[in-house]
């Protein structure tokens, strides 16, 4: 199974470092966060110690980035990278200067942002591209990658506003680096501002010093003095070729350009934190602005926050030193924002939702919330929640937030402090909680072992027997009596100009409908049988035979199974494994292992005598796994009757389809809803089946035997799929509805 060309295993490329228990919380739909309608969430891994972000490389595996680091005196180690699945963690990269900040995957390796790097590993060989970056309140931000080959980099400023001063003390870096300064992407003129605060350095309680921009602590500039800009600067973004060759400022004037993606037209999109109301030039009220970023661009730090002055009145504060007069002689001219957030919100990271989530085009972007009171008094509306943003009008809403409104703290029974959100293969929005975070005193601290990743799905349409439910309608009324004559005409004709043999059967759930083309023509059913054996799983779960937490234990020797899934690199003998486990790697991985550990639980010819009970008519002939498609619509309705009957159960077997991390066959080319299904394939064979949750729901098969190319079959499969469903969406709109009304 799966036997797909991918990138290289990152397993395989890095040195695995030790592996470690990740406490999991297996609940779905917590109670005490706000959701939109129509999703569901999920803690998905707990127990993370300072969880930054998260990626995955090509097989779907899932990284996240532990920073290592928290602001104030704690130190719990290096910063190191994750992979991490539900009771388990792999180290795959170590020490990392903390803080660790962010991973990304592409075809050049994995690239890794931690304080005053940029840092590349493949083949188990280290790479730094970028060293020598500063930091000090702020460190290295986000990575991204444009399509011409360059990978870009944020790096956030020394201080708040562009001189060193008493709160930079708080932070706890300048006593022990006292030539730590603010340095800029280019050349620059000061104006020769120097301010006078107590100088922290000596025990004298009236001690004081001036200090000006861009310079160490104690030290002073003169007006017209040239300070010069260089890469390692702060307040940038930076580009960089893959082997570290060309480095470029590619934008600067930021303060802390901590989000960094490019849209899916093209443009790069950042969020800049604003000002806080500390400090030598305090600012109150200053927005988290959200730029589109142009190469060379300016974006006014240190002496404008989201395209206005300093001195503008909606920055006041009340604090000494307000309005702060410019740092530099001459400005660049400036850039503006295309959106704001409102002040201390500490807009994170973000991204963009695929069109089956939310067609909409939302940019979601993870609010964790101000460090009170060292940034300044602020609501407890602004953070700990996950808002989206639309590009064209500015319009910001809460999408995820706690029912209190305030972080969860200890219980880490709901959102604390995200801090990244990112779109998985599987189209579910997964978000990292840093966790808890509280302050000390004027102290910030955070505390080891809570941070969370959070999954949130879209969720499926309701379902009861016949789709009526989905059709709005009840028992005995059914107006919806499309004519799929013409539908079958066209695949068919479709299928003509295609090679190898097929074999195709739909029903549509609102009406009962069926037609087949080829629909019992015996095909190998490759990994699609997984789904009658976790049928089979669920219905003994469900009659009290069996239990999801029975625990199986691996034996290489016996259970090993390459292709597909994840335990093939990951399970050592003697690993226990629950059965719901092996249950959801079977169907969202399809996980080889998973499913053989189970087959030999279950036993071979109970899970054949299971399929002939629910109709089920070319089961294992000569103990083959062969089937039809005809057949795999009949085991794909036998969920949907099942849930039915037990949606405590069914409810996650339809979730399980709905995430798969395969997704190159049925819903390759359908974004507009939801689509739950189950891809296999081995040599000469591509197969999928699987129910798509349009206004009128339908159940579809189809199946391939003599391909040449596997993935050209299942490019084929997409096809025919589209063509299916804009027929099905075709006959809707006849009625008035969308595909997802």
């Amino acid at each position: 199974m799966k036997q797909r060309t991918l990138l290289l295993s990152l397993l395989a490329l890095f040195v695995v470092v030790s592996v470690l228990t990740v406490r999991a919380q297996p609940g779905r739909a917590d109670a005490n966060i706000l959701l939109s309608p129509g999703y569901q969430i999920e803690a998905y891994v707990t127990g993370l110690t300072f969880p930054t972000s998260v990626a995955w490389d090509a097989e779907g595996r899932m990284y996240v980035t532990e920073a290592g680091y928290a602001y104030g005196p704690k130190e719990v180690g290096p910063g190191r990278v994750l992979q991490v699945e539900p009771g388990k963690s792999t180290v795959v990269v170590d020490d990392l200067n903390s803080p660790a900040t962010d991973v990304k995957i592409s075809e050049d390796g994995m690239f890794v942002a931690h304080r005053g790097y940029l840092t590349a590993f493949r083949g188990g060989v280290r790479q730094d591209l970028i060293t020598g970056l500063p930091s000090g309140d702020h460190f290295t931000t986000e990575i991204a990658f444009d399509n011409d080959g360059w990978v870009y980099l944020g790096n956030g400023t020394v201080t708040n506003a562009g001189v060193v001063g008493e709160d930079n003390f708080r932070y706890g870096w300048v006593n022990n680096f006292p030539q730590w300064h603010d340095i800029p992407g280019h050349d620059i003129t000061l104006s020769g501002q120097n301010l006078v605060s107590l100088d922290m350095r000596t025990p004298a309680p009236k001690d004081t010093v001036s200090t000006g921009g861009f310079v160490p602590f104690g030290e002073t500039t003169t007006q017209g003095q040239v300070v010069q800009g260089k890469p390692q600067a702060g307040g940038v973004i930076l580009r960089v070729r893959p082997d570290g060759s060309d480095l470029q400022v590619y934008a600067w004037g930021l303060r802390n350009p901590f989000g960094l993606r490019f849209h899916p037209d093209g443009r790069l999109v950042a969020i800049d934190q604003g000002y806080d109301d500390r400090g030598l030039r305090p600012v109150a009220n200053a927005p988290d602005p959200v730029y589109v970023i142009k190469e060379d661009g300016w974006y006014g730090w240190p002496d404008f926050a989201a395209g206005l002055p300093l001195s503008d009145p909606s920055l006041k504060s009340d604090k000494p030193g307000w309005p702060p007069a410019p740092l530099m002689l001459q400005h660049p001219p400036l850039e503006t924002p295309v959106a704001s957030l409102p002040a201390h919100t500490a807009a994170m990271k973000f991204d963009f939702a695929p069109a089956s989530f939310d067609s909409a085009d939302l940019m979601y972007i993870a609010a964790f919330g101000a460090g009170d009171p060292v940034t300044g008094t602020v609501s407890q509306d602004t953070g700990s929640r996950i808002l989206t943003l639309n590009l064209q009008n500015g319009q910001v809403q809460a999408f995820a937030r706690n029912k209190t409104g305030k972080p969860a703290g200890r219980s880490v029974n709901a959102f604390n402090h995200p801090v990244d959100v990112k779109f998985g293969p599987d189209n579910c929005l997964y978000v990292v909680d840093f966790g808890v975070f509280e302050m000390n005193g004027q102290v910030p601290n955070a505390v080891p072992n809570t941070g969370v990743i959070w999954k949130i799905c879209k969720q499926r349409f309701s379902y009861t027997r016949g789709g009526l439910a989905d059709a709005g309608l009840t028992r005995g009324e059914n107006p919806w009596n499309p004519d799929y004559g013409p539908l079958r005409t066209q695949l068919e004709e479709k299928i003509a100009t295609f090679s190898a043999e097929w074999g195709v059967y739909f029903k549509d759930l609102t009406s009962g409908k069926t037609f087949g083309i080829r629909e019992e023509m015996p095909v190998a059913a490759a990994s699609t049988v997984k789904v009658p054996v976790v049928l089979y799983a669920a219905t003994l779960v469900a009659e009290g035979k069996l239990s999801w937490n029975e625990r199986l234990t691996y034996e290489s020797w016996r259970d090993w199974r390459g292709g597909a899934g994840s335990l093939q690199f990951t399970a050592k003998d003697g690993d226990t494994f629950s059965i719901r486990e092996l249950a959801e790697k079977s169907i969202r991985e399809s996980d080889n292992v998973a499913w053989k550990m189970l087959e030999k639980r279950l036993g071979l010819e109970n899970i054949a005598g299971f399929m002939r009970s629910v109709g089920g008519l070319h089961v294992y002939p000569n103990w083959q796994n062969i089937s039809t498609a005809k057949d795999m619509v009949t085991y794909m309705q036998a969920v949907l009757d099942f849930t039915e009957k037990h949606p405590e159960i069914g409810d996650d077997i339809l979730h399980w389809l709905s995430t798969t991390i395969w997704n190159t066959g049925l819903n390759r080319y359908i974004d507009e809803v939801e689509v739950g299904h189950k891809e296999g394939d081995i040599t000469g064979i591509s197969d999928d089946v699987g129910i798509v949750w349009a206004n009128h729901p339908y159940l579809i098969a189809i199946m391939s035997k003599g391909q040449d190319d596997v993935e050209l079959g299942f490019e084929r499969i997409g096809q025919l799929s589209r063509i299916v469903f804009d027929y099905q969406v075709g006959q809707e709109a006849a009625q008035g509805k969308t595909p997802t009304e």
